[in-house]
Parts: structure tokens; C-alpha cells; sequence
């Protein structure tokens, strides 16, 4: 038996933007940096790189120095 085409979606990492008939998937690690994005939208530069500090430290990577490079 098949299994209905948003599951499939969901178990590939991708995220249906309709319940049926989706046409359009987005990366579920798209939406969780949109997320991390979102929360942290106060000034945009400061926000983004927050935002991708963040997301890369959920996924186990970790900033070794804050050293800021001129």
C-alpha cells in the first residue's frame, strides 16, 4: 500500500504547503532557520547572523572564537 504523498513529503525532510495535491515542498531545516530567523528579528545584519548561529548549533556545530575579523 502507498503511502499518501504528504507523509512521503514529511519523511524526506519536506514540508507540504497543502494537506492534499501538494505542489510545492519546503526543507523542514528551511523553516526551522526561518524560526530562529523569526525570534530574533530586531535589527536585521545582528538578526541573520544570530539567527545562523543558532541553527547551526541545534545541528551540533559549535563557534570556536568571536574573534570579529577586520
Amino acid at each position: 500500500m502507498c503511502a499518501p504523498l504528504p507523509q512521503v513529503l514529511l519523511c524526506s525532510g519536506l514540508f507540504p504547503t497543502a494537506p492534499s495535491q501538494p505542489h510545492i515542498a519546503i526543507s523542514v531545516e528551511l523553516l526551522g532557520f526561518y524560526h530562529v530567523l523569526f525570534e530574533r528579528s530586531c535589527d536585521s545584519i545582528n538578526a541573520l547572523a544570530s539567527a545562523l548561529n543558532t541553527h547551526y548549533e541545534r545541528r551540533g556545530f559549535h563557534l570556536t572564537t568571536r574573534e570579529v575579523c577586520a
